[in-house]
């Protein structure tokens, strides 16, 4: 599998958070941590096995 655009991109957003952070005094860290948190969920969500599992719950909950 390869995962190193997934990984460009995490690194990418976790760098521009911290670009955010240093510009904004004071934003929490956990509203960071938050939005790091989505980020991951996003990339997982709109990769194919991500999009597969979404396709199998839909599968499922359909009714005949």
């Amino acid at each position: 599998m390869n995962f190193i655009p997934h990984l460009i991109i995490l690194v990418a957003g976790g760098i521009i958070l911290l670009l955010i952070k240093r510009k904004y005094k004071k934003m929490h860290n956990r509203d960071l941590i938050i939005v790091f948190i989505l980020l991951i969920i996003l990339i997982a969500l709109f990769t194919s096995p991500g999009i597969d599992l979404a396709k199998r719950f839909i599968n499922f909950i359909q009714l005949e």
